[in-house]
């Protein structure tokens, strides 16, 4: 499903956890499904992402990670505008910024950019970011690690417990840890493109935040 597994390698000292669309969480959806409010939207519930991630800030002289070195001249993650307003369009831009931002920090090893994105209370995104700057710090690193996140739903509405809970669907394309040139740890995908989750999302005057993600109750 979603990084809700923790899958670890004991690779050169490092514990990787290299999971895949962080979920951070496998609870089910045991909110009341009424809403205290509603963000709607006009675009149809398969579209994708308003931006591919990254795009269009992919400089020149960007070089990917492959096994002769880390990646390099990685562009630095943007948020719009957009990603801050509390609309479907907005949660949307959000989760392409996340995703933007988590695909940065295994490029180069810095998280801060999707640690302030994204909860305290997410244990398993810690121990992720963490695992991350562990690798980079033993002068290892990440190739892949490019994840995205789809709404499917035309409108998205605030639970009763006050939190964002869409259907989504997800598409990553796995990671792999390289040391000394060679591959020590890979993690495929497990993300099913076609098997929709939840994604939790708070919302509050200073933008989103986000939380976990789960699958879907009786699913």
């Amino acid at each position: 499903m979603v990084r809700s597994y923790p899958l670890r390698a004991s690779v050169g000292g490092v514990l990787l956890a290299a999971l895949l669309l962080t979920g951070c969480g496998t609870e089910g959806d045991d909110a009341a499904a009424s809403p205290s409010s509603t963000a709607s939207a006009s675009a149809p519930a398969d579209s994708s992402p308003s931006s591919a991630p990254g795009s269009g800030a992919t400089p020149a002289d960007y070089v990917p990670a492959s096994l002769d070195g880390p990646a390099r001249n990685v562009p630095k993650p943007v948020m719009p505008d957009l990603a801050r307003e509390e609309s479907r369009e907005g949660a949307q831009a959000f989760l392409d910024y996340w995703s933007d931002a988590m695909w940065y920090a295994y490029q180069t090893g810095d998280t801060s950019y999707a640690r302030e994105l994204t909860s305290n209370s997410c244990a398993v995104c810690e121990e992720e970011f963490k695992a991350v700057e562990q690798a980079y710090g033993l002068k290892a690193w990440l190739v892949g690690g490019r994840e995205t996140i789809y709404l499917q739903d035309k409108t998205i509405t605030r639970a009763a417990d006050g939190i964002y809970k869409p259907v989504v669907k997800g598409q990553s394309e796995g990671a792999q840890l390289i040391e000394n040139g060679k591959v020590t740890y890979e993690e495929k995908s497990e993300v099913d493109p076609n098997e929709p989750f939840l994604v939790y999302l708070d919302y509050r005057e200073d933008g989103w935040t986000y939380i976990t993600a789960a699958a879907i109750a009786g699913g």
